[in-house]
């Protein structure tokens, strides 16, 4: 083999190589530690402004704190609502506090999420009844977290209420688990307690406790 084509291939190992590194990340940030989510409210800035330019100027603010995987910022809001991923995030945005931001000083709050949130799984393939299912499902999902409530939706399909803000974690391991003699599916279908995304379809009030 002459050299070049031994170039080429190098080329292709070390792109390949590249590729999967870069995929393995962009899982990490996709599935984080539900421990490792945060959320904040900032306040401070001209409601004048164009919403993009005060966004980048947040997420440039906080970017040392770790990883902004959303900026929300309301038609009619006073308030960003910025969300973090990594160790700390909160406390170390918290930090920048009264900075100068372009001209504004930042106010900066915890917006801590609503914790006590359940989160619906749904469970599909098995084939026995719904009385049965009743208690296997139970069972099954009792292993690793706390079951609110199992509801029939159909038949071979249920629904699983589970509590805790990192169910969503523990409940994973269960995708593929047997029910009976058949291999089910467990995913889940509502957004878990902690979410690195606002959901744009409901408007959120000024941070309080009860918020969502």
């Amino acid at each position: 083999m002459d050299e070049s084509a031994n170039k080429g291939m190098k080329r292709k190992r070390i792109s390949k190589e590249r590729g999967m590194k870069l995929k393995g990340c962009d899982a990490a940030i996709q599935n984080p530690k539900a421990r490792d989510i945060g959320r904040i409210s900032v306040t401070g800035f001209d409601s004048g402004l164009p919403h993009e330019d005060v966004e980048s100027a947040l997420r440039k603010h906080f970017a040392s704190c770790g990883n902004i995987t959303d900026v929300y910022i309301g038609k009619h809001e006073c308030a960003a609502f910025v969300y973090l991923v990594g160790e700390d995030a909160v406390d170390k945005a918290l930090k920048l506090s009264g900075r100068d931001v372009g001209g504004w000083n930042v106010c900066v709050e915890a917006y801590p999420f609503s914790d006590h949130m359940t989160t619906t799984m749904i469970v599909q393939g098995y084939d026995i009844s719904d009385t049965e299912i009743q208690v296997a499902a139970r069972e099954l999902f009792s292993s690793c977290v706390e079951v609110a409530e199992v509801f029939v939706i159909k038949k071979g399909c249920s629904a699983v209420r589970v509590k805790g803000f990192d169910a969503i974690e523990k409940v994973r391991v269960l995708d593929g688990s047997y029910i009976g003699d058949r291999k089910v599916s467990v995913r889940p279908i509502t957004t878990p307690p902690r979410h690195t995304v606002h959901d744009r379809r409901r408007r959120v009030g000024r941070p309080g406790p009860s918020s969502p």
